[in-house]
């Protein structure tokens, strides 16, 4: 027990915080929004670290590399974990949702409008910007990922000249991971108010008459976090990938319910990371582009999405060429929804494009995706790491986590 507590003190800290601030916003209700500007000063001191770690960490594990080609290794293994993930929670949330319609009894009075349905959906412009200073905006951090490896590129073609770079990179990293550890020191509190504001704003809406679609998610989520996570650390390293993965989700996980944001989990996520023994030109890659492309948790809120308006359009989701377009719409959504400039109504432009669902419908999709966004956070954030996992295992080979093992005890 007492190593139990060791282990997850922290974990455990954060959990009894979240579960206050949903009692506190349960009873409070909106007025749970006077919290914000102290939730707002935590996740503010995140983002404001989140930046400068993607870059620093990228640049000194790529320049650490010195093998262009087992950079592209990585990349190319990790893009194709990541759309084989996205299908498969796509057909997954279909699977449950043929089961148990998300729709069935909703009594939905669609009187709302979008007044601007205008959205960039120009999908290239997610890895550049116009002048150099947007690199440094969290809105833009697929270019800044690009930025951060080519900068991390040309550190590694110019040999002996660029050591002293690569030497003030590798310094530079650990103080940032230090400056985090410092203001997680925040975090019980600003967790705490985020779930207060989020349960007393959305509590209503979760009652009424979208709960049963919320129901059936929560079922769904819970089933895919366990299933699809446990699944990824066996693939990346068998049963003591498994014990080690959730062994550090915790943390990460914790602070995805409470943000509700995949930029804000970067810290926590690399550091699980490397606690379990992920190389660090592996974590500092996979991890970061995989908050922005990488979002299992997006596909199945675009799956219920599109289960749910089309029971109430009468519209059969279960042929062969729905569940096609439906698997390819959530797995292109949700990849680029958060990584394009105001990309936030990409999802539901694509879904009334493919399904002609009325545009009235939008703000239903909205509504939904906000209440189910904690628990798909989630899903994203931890999903990372098991999807790092599996990139180190066909980097290193089936052994890497057992010789990481080996190699700590040598250095002991």
């Amino acid at each position: 027990m007492k190593q139990f507590l060791k282990t997850y003190q922290f974990s455990l800290i954060l959990l009894g915080s979240m579960i206050l601030g949903g009692i506190i916003g349960a009873v409070w209700g909106e007025g749970a929004l006077v919290l914000k500007p102290v939730a707002d000063t935590f996740i503010n001191l995140l983002y404001c670290s989140v930046v400068p770690l993607i870059f620093v960490s990228l640049v000194s594990s790529i320049s650490s590399t010195k093998n262009v080609k087992k950079l592209g290794k990585i990349l190319i293994v990790m893009l194709i974990i990541y759309l084989l993930s996205g299908a498969f929670a796509s057909i997954f949330m279909i699977g449950v949702s043929a089961i148990f319609d998300p729709a069935q009894g909703a009594d939905i009075v669609m009187n709302k409008t979008v007044d601007d349905l205008a959205v960039n959906a120009n999908i290239l412009e997610m890895f550049t910007v116009s002048d150099f200073t947007l690199l440094w905006s969290r809105n833009n951090l697929m270019a800044l990922i690009i930025a951060a490896i080519l900068f991390g590129i040309s550190l590694i073609s110019i040999g002996e000249k660029g050591k002293p770079v690569v030497t003030f990179f590798k310094a530079l990293s650990e103080v940032i991971l230090k400056l985090i550890s410092i203001v997680m020191y925040a975090a019980p509190i600003g967790l705490g108010c985020f779930f207060a504001m989020l349960i007393g704003e959305h509590g209503k809406a979760i009652a009424g008459p979208l709960s049963r679609a919320l129901i059936v998610f929560l079922f769904a989520s819970i089933v895919y976090f366990v299933l699809s996570n446990t699944l990824f650390a066996f693939i990346g390293g068998g049963r003591l990938g498994i014990r080690k993965f959730w062994r550090t989700s915790v943390t990460p996980a914790l602070s995805a319910l409470g943000t509700c944001s995949s930029a804000a989990c970067i810290p926590a996520n690399l550091i699980a990371a490397k606690d379990i023994g992920i190389s660090d030109e592996v974590a500092d890659i996979t991890i970061p582009m995989g908050a922005n492309l990488h979002k299992d948790g997006a596909c199945l809120i675009t799956i219920l999405k599109i289960a749910f308006m089309c029971s109430v359009f009468n519209i059969n989701l279960f042929t062969p060429s729905n569940m096609i377009t439906a698997v390819v719409i959530s797995v292109v959504a949700s990849t680029v929804m958060g990584a394009i400039p105001s990309g936030g109504f990409v999802g539901e432009i694509f879904i009334l494009s493919a399904f002609g669902f009325p545009s009235i419908s939008v703000p239903i999709m909205v509504l939904i995706g906000t209440i189910t966004d904690a628990p798909a956070t989630a899903i994203n954030v931890t999903g990372d790491t098991g999807a790092a996992m599996i990139v180190e295992r066909f980097i290193e080979g089936k052994e890497w986590i057992k010789n990481k093992k080996e190699s700590s005890v040598e250095n002991i």
